[in-house]
């Protein structure tokens, strides 16, 4: 504090209430309760990204993350919890990702809309999907658990679509099998590319999906059109 009489620092303690000038605020138990929990699923995307799903023990996620054993399981129960949530996250971070670059490119052609979902697939942090919907094939408690995480994430997927113009064309279950389409094909790839990359064959099918969408968007415009009315004669 100052004594703003003297202009000189007052020696006198700041009553109840009042803060002292200067004085970083202190976070609050919430905002130190996020902080740790996002520098724990920072540090699970990054692991697994590096060293698969089977490798990536919680005493790697702690050393990484800076988190102790004991304040990991202050927040998770379990590893389980740990990675559901990771998936969980991941699927924000890629929704709000998707959002904000449809959102800049105002009108996005199909075919810039489809670089974008495809570049989100081959995205370092959707290596935690990958890799935890393999591991689900033998592991019951993932399945079961992953299974209600990603029926919200696709779902999530195919909302953000409509944000794509000519989609508003489609009804809801029509518009969801083409989204899952095209996530099928856009997931093999991100996969099948670690081995096999084809840049020329990737560009290929992807303006090849394009062209279908866009086929698919003109026939529904089409159908919507009125019909010709016959013209009569006297």
């Amino acid at each position: 504090m100052v004594d703003y009489a003297t202009n000189a620092p007052s020696t006198a303690e700041p009553h109840d209430g009042q803060v002292a000038l200067g004085a970083p605020r202190r976070r609050t138990q919430q905002e130190r309760r996020e902080t740790t929990i996002g520098r724990l699923i920072d540090a699970t995307i990054s692991v697994i990204a590096e060293v698969g799903y089977a490798n990536a023990s919680l005493g790697v996620i702690c050393e990484r993350s800076g988190v102790s054993r004991g304040g990991l399981f202050r927040h998770f129960d379990s590893r389980l919890d740990l990675m559901v949530a990771t998936a969980a996250e991941v699927g924000k971070r890629h929704i709000a990702h998707a959002r904000r670059q449809l959102g800049e490119l105002r009108a996005p052609t199909i075919l810039e809309a489809l670089r974008l979902m495809r570049d989100r697939h081959r995205n370092v942090e959707n290596v935690v999907w990958f890799e935890l919907m393999v591991a689900a094939r033998t592991d019951p408690d993932l399945r079961i658990r992953l299974s209600e995480t990603g029926r919200q994430f696709f779902a999530d997927i195919v909302d953000a679509a409509r944000l794509i113009p000519g989609t508003e064309l489609f009804p809801a279950e029509d518009l969801e099998m083409l989204v899952n389409t095209l996530e099928h094909t856009f997931d093999g790839e991100a996969i099948r590319r670690e081995i096999a990359p084809d840049p020329v064959a990737e560009d290929r099918r992807l303006e090849l999906a394009a062209e279908f969408a866009e086929f698919l968007i003109m026939r529904r415009f089409n159908a919507t059109k009125p019909a010709d009315t016959p013209s009569t004669t006297d």
